[in-house]
């Protein structure tokens, strides 16, 4: 009785807990690592230690912002491993984002089964679980995006601005990105603003808390630009036109609503339009025809709220804004494709548009629009029934042998298990310095190319952990006593750290 109630309640609450679940049982063998996980851990290993912000093979990290670290840094604090910390950071932001899309709804006044179809799709969301099962900043940077749009979009008395000003200036430390989610926000917060402090004071207010915001932002930027030369480091362009990440996204848009990633998701950054399958090509041009029509309806529509014309332009200008941004930057300045986890970000405004066009209430329905009503439950039923089952699958199988690096295949190698066995004050060097740390934890692990760095942790001994497989395969040290070999690759004795290490690169 006391569970009903609390159902009664609270369904809110519930709802954001059980969404949980397939975040926790994903990660039941370790939040799943890749090649960017492993600088977020070294970066908050480091920080703990008090050496400040240092990637794997102890360089200072500039490609990525430190925010994720700092909660590994705190886990290691407190005694909680990286993994257990990332689970945790990951759990609550799932929560988080759904408890601010339900307020969002509810604020927004749509009826109640729209709502509760539009949390579940984001509570159940493959795309989401995929990503909030992975050592990634996106979790966290999501609940903060959310944090910041529920704020933005009321009324509020001036200390909220100092809120929104922590909000703006953690996103940007979570990702890059933040400044441009930021933006729009800013925009929506001072519209909404308009009607108590009128425009001159409302877009002061709003553009002064974004200025303010990007103060710390900034000095990390030149501390990049002081040790690199570039503000976020160094970054490759795509090339090519606007149409080829314009398409990408549209097979994104399709493998949200399919709940099928490109290419089982190890797309990395050449994905193109033609490793999605042709339903994701179909259903990415059927999403962009539902949001265009989404915004056509809401525009037409008669006897609208406040807070839904709020909500709703505050999603969408989000999307557009971002949207834009992100097609751009991939022509112009980095390459990276508009896949699920660079558009994550969007999820959520993409099903507040649809839930405030379709599922928004109106007096006087005709028949017509009853019929179509009750034809786009049927079909959100369905779609909430294959994002559950497509979630509970997958994440079962992604905590069954973990993922990727975090994987039990990955950390049972011999190879590893020989490493993690050599003495706590062992040197490591590897051609694969990110892969090593994911299995061993040694901090830093230097490349061939950095043999001459200073040493940043107690070292007696050195050893080479040469890959058969690798990106990096020139430099494998000459000479070196061969003490461990099969055929994932070689551990080479590099000798005594007081001696010449060069020797073995003539």
């Amino acid at each position: 009785m006391e569970t009903l109630s609390l159902i009664r309640r609270r369904p809110a609450l519930v709802a954001a807990v059980l969404s949980v679940v397939p975040v926790v049982v994903g990660n039941r063998r370790g939040v799943g690592v890749s090649w960017d996980s492993t600088d977020y851990i070294a970066v908050g290993l480091s920080l703990a230690n008090g050496r400040g912000a240092l990637d794997v093979t102890g360089q200072p990290m500039v490609i990525r912002p430190p925010g994720l670290s700092v909660f590994v840094t705190l886990g290691d604090w407190l005694s909680v491993p990286p993994s257990a910390a990332l689970t945790v950071v990951n759990a609550v932001s799932m929560m988080i984002v759904v408890l601010c899309t339900y307020h969002l709804l509810q604020r927004a006044g749509v009826r109640a089964f729209a709502k509760w179809i539009s949390v579940a799709l984001v509570a159940l969301s493959p795309a989401l679980v995929d990503i909030f099962t992975m050592a990634w900043s996106e979790p966290p940077f999501l609940a903060l995006t959310m944090l910041a749009l529920v704020i933005a979009t009321r009324d509020r008395t001036w200390p909220w601005e100092f809120v929104l000003i922590g909000l703006f200036s953690a996103m940007f430390f979570v990702r890059y990105v933040g400044p441009f989610y930021a933006a729009p926000i800013t925009l929506i917060a001072a519209l909404v603003q308009v009607r108590r402090s009128g425009w001159l004071l409302s877009l002061l207010r709003s553009g002064t808390t974004l200025c303010v915001s990007m103060v710390l932002p900034w000095l990390w930027l030149m501390r990049n630009k002081d040790l690199t030369g570039y503000l976020t480091g160094y970054r490759e362009p795509g090339g090519g036109t606007l149409l080829d990440p314009l398409k990408t996204f549209t097979g994104t848009l399709g493998s949200w609503l399919i709940a099928r990633p490109p290419l089982n998701g190890d797309g990395g950054i050449y994905l193109k339009w033609a490793d999605f399958s042709i339903y994701m090509q179909i259903a990415g041009v059927v999403m962009w025809l539902l949001i265009v029509c989404s915004c056509i309806v809401f525009a037409i529509s008669q006897h609208r709220q406040r807070d839904e014309n709020v909500v709703f332009g505050a999603s969408l200008a989000i999307f557009l804004f971002y949207g834009g941004f992100s097609i751009y930057r991939f022509v112009n300045d980095e390459m990276g494709p508009l896949d699920s986890r660079m558009m994550s970000g969007l999820y959520v405004p993409v099903i507040l548009i649809l839930a405030l066009a379709l599922g928004r209430k109106s007096a006087g329905e005709s028949i017509t629009e009853r019929s179509i009503a009750r034809g786009f439950t049927t079909l959100a039923v369905l779609l909430v029934a294959w994002h559950g089952v497509t979630t509970a699958i997958e994440s079962w199988q992604y905590g069954a042998q973990g993922r990727r690096w975090s994987a039990t295949d990955h950390q049972v190698m011999p190879i590893h298990l020989f490493a993690r066995a050599l003495p706590s004050d062992t040197a490591l060097f590897s051609n694969e310095p990110q892969s090593l740390f994911a299995a061993t934890l040694s901090w830093p692990i230097r490349n061939q190319f950095l043999r001459d760095q200073p040493t940043l942790a107690p070292c007696r001994h050195r050893y080479f952990v040469w890959y058969n497989q690798t990106f990096l395969p020139e430099g494998k040290p000459v000479g070196a006593e061969i003490v461990f070999e099969d055929p994932s690759g070689q551990v080479l004795n590099l000798g005594s750290c007081d001696s010449d290490i060069n020797r073995f690169w003539p």
